[in-house]
């Protein structure tokens, strides 16, 4: 039925032209911010897993970023418990140059010792360095306590050795000096090789299974929630075709309606 009054055949033309409008409009949504699900009504199912693994692959990179840390710390106290090692290695030789010297003068001596007392003020230095640089390593189990504890006896071996100590080179104590000193050179040997062993055996795989396991999730996460712009793209060509086609359709319509004075005429 023709009537100028309820023009019927605009009715499904509008509709289709809002229909492709919407559609048109999410497509270009969808373009311009690159993602396939921009609210919860594109795909509710989808967000929601997207959500999941936005969870997951932040968690991840947050505990990477915490080993990042962890192993930073490591190479410091690494570096700092390496100087220890090179001054135990030169106040040991300074010891066994006194010990060899024969009949030395109390002079040099008294040389021999302020460069062992210069050498052990450093190390003490540097043992506060790596014992707070161990505060941030967090080795399993009792770990950290006993590279605190070993640090500590290397420190009184030091302490031995120094001007005042059990074993400064007035006491003549010389082979004492040197085994307290190759046992502190020991102890910060066994520091040094447990933090490598953390260090590569622990820090060092994890960060790469996280790095692994982050590029695998966002892969995921990429394929439910991005646009597939090839697909959008011809989507958006579809859409602008169809809308055109409606619109030309109400158009008809219209001119249907308005055709109706012509009976009259």
């Amino acid at each position: 039925m023709i009537s100028p009054i309820s023009n019927i055949q605009a009715v499904p033309g509008l509709r289709a032209v809002a229909k492709n409008q919407a559609r048109l409009g999410q497509v270009m949504e969808r373009l311009s911010t690159g993602r396939r699900i921009n609210s919860g009504k594109d795909d509710p199912a989808g967000l929601i897993a997207s959500e999941r693994l936005s969870a997951e692959i932040r968690s991840l990179e947050a505990e990477s970023r915490a080993l990042a840390r962890a192993d930073a710390n490591a190479n410091i106290a690494e570096a700092n418990t390496g100087q220890l090692s090179s001054i135990y290695s030169e106040i040991n030789a300074l010891t066994v140059a006194a010990a060899n010297s024969g009949a030395i003068s109390s002079e040099e001596r008294a040389a021999y010792q302020a460069q062992i007392d210069s050498l052990s003020s450093s190390a003490q230095r540097i043992s506060n360095s790596v014992l707070s640089a161990y505060d941030g390593v967090n080795l399993p189990g009792t770990g950290n306590a006993e590279l605190a504890q070993a640090i500590s006896d290397a420190r009184a071996a030091m302490a031995s050795v120094a001007s005042g100590g059990a074993n400064d080179l007035s006491t003549g104590n010389y082979e004492a000096a040197q085994t307290a000193l190759a046992a502190a050179s020991t102890a910060v040997a066994t520091a040094r090789g447990k933090i490598g062993a953390y260090q590569k055996y622990t820090i060092a795989p994890r960060i790469a299974s996280n790095q692994i396991a982050i590029e695998n999730l966002s892969a995921s996460r990429s394929r439910i929630a991005d646009a597939d712009f090839a697909v959008e793209t011809s989507l958006l060509a579809q859409a602008q075709v169809l809308e055109k086609a409606s619109i030309k359709a109400v158009g008809i319509a219209n001119q249907m309606a308005g055709s109706v004075l012509d009976l009259l005429s």
